[in-house]
């Protein structure tokens, strides 16, 4: 059996609610306010963010969890929820393939969503997804882009579902793919703008198509959306309303892509979640909050934790995990992307 080690253990809830009690006493005696009026748009500045990074470390140390540098650091978001992240780049599983489950169990990832490439022999997938499967890790077969919806993007998405039909019967049960993941953004296409409405009356034809394949072949469908797609709205033949909440009603794993880099504030994690979260606990939905660990231009650092070291970013997870842990519609935490996320200090 391939295997590289087992769970870890559950954390002190109590002493991570005191931690955060702590965090914030210390953060308004500091500045003299509530970390909200902080990440309100863009960071005011290096000095908070140093302090908030050195307060929440000295809070984990005294309270007794685990060292916060290893990369497998003991919070309790890592073994209490899903944790998930994706991996474009699948050549890594025919070059990499050990270095890839060992760091997914080592990082308690416990689904990976795998981009397609259908250029790539079969064989691959299989040999690969059999050795996650002994490590516990379910695999997702994941693909999408702004051209899916648009002009013979119908095309695009049968090449995607033919293959996976085709592969799903050849493969054996361990062998098999758990899900389908698609990151499609339509608002990301340079036509969007002008054609709003054709563009999303595709997506919605899109996300119908997606769920009728999966539910027969007894496969997950996941999608990902941005925090603020309930502030879109949409007339097509589907009928009129903001996109979320048509979504909520029809998918049931759906992951916001919140990325910001500190958990609290109106325009922090947990902010910019909220109104979506709603929206999954009033209809069921089993939602996921992502985070971005990829290099952005210098103005747009606030939205990724690239600049940022794995001990921060798992502190500011733990307070999202602490925050939503009894949510109904609270389903797992999402680490935008393997790559990126493995080369972090």
């Amino acid at each position: 059996m391939y295997t590289y080690g087992s769970q870890l253990p559950n954390e002190n809830v109590i002493k991570t609610n005191f931690a955060t009690f702590v965090f914030m006493a210390l953060f308004q005696t500091q500045f003299g306010v509530q970390p909200d009026c902080v990440f309100c748009h863009k960071r005011r500045g290096r000095e908070m963010k140093k302090f908030i990074h050195i307060v929440c470390g000295v809070c984990l140390i005294l309270l007794g969890l685990p060292g916060m540098a290893a990369a497998d650091s003991k919070f309790a978001f890592q073994s209490s929820t899903s944790l998930s992240t994706w991996l474009w780049d699948t050549s890594k599983i025919v070059s990499d393939q050990e270095s890839i489950i060992h760091n997914l169990v080592n990082n308690n990832v416990k689904v990976l969503l795998l981009q397609i490439d259908t250029t790539l022999e079969q064989k691959h997938y299989k040999e690969f997804i059999s050795k996650a499967t002994a490590n516990g890790i379910r695999v997702h077969a994941l693909d999408g882009a702004p051209g899916w919806v648009a002009n013979n993007g119908t095309t695009l998405q049968q090449i995607f579902l033919k293959w996976l039909n085709n592969y799903q019967e050849s493969a054996s049960s361990n062998e098999k793919f758990s899900g389908i993941h698609l990151d499609v953004e339509p608002y990301e296409h340079e036509q969007y703008e002008d054609n709003t409405n054709e563009f999303l009356e595709e997506y919605q034809s899109m996300m119908m198509t997606f769920r009728n394949q999966a539910d027969p072949l007894q496969l997950e469908f996941g999608i990902d959306i941005p925090f603020w797609f309930y502030g879109v709205q949409y007339n097509t033949k589907y009928g009129s309303g903001n996109m979320a909440e048509w979504l909520c009603k029809n998918v049931e794993f759906i992951t916001i892509m919140a990325y910001r880099d500190a958990a609290t504030g109106t325009n922090g994690i947990m902010g910019i979640s909220a109104a979506e979260m709603k929206l999954f606990e009033k209809y069921k939905v089993k939602g996921t909050i992502a985070v971005e660990t990829g290099r952005l231009a210098e103005e747009y650092q606030f939205v990724t934790f690239y600049e940022e070291d794995k001990a921060y970013m798992n502190q500011q997870l733990e307070l999202v995990y602490q925050n939503y842990k009894d949510n109904p519609a609270f389903h797992g935490i999402a680490i935008h992307h393997y790559d990126s996320w493995m080369t972090m200090k």
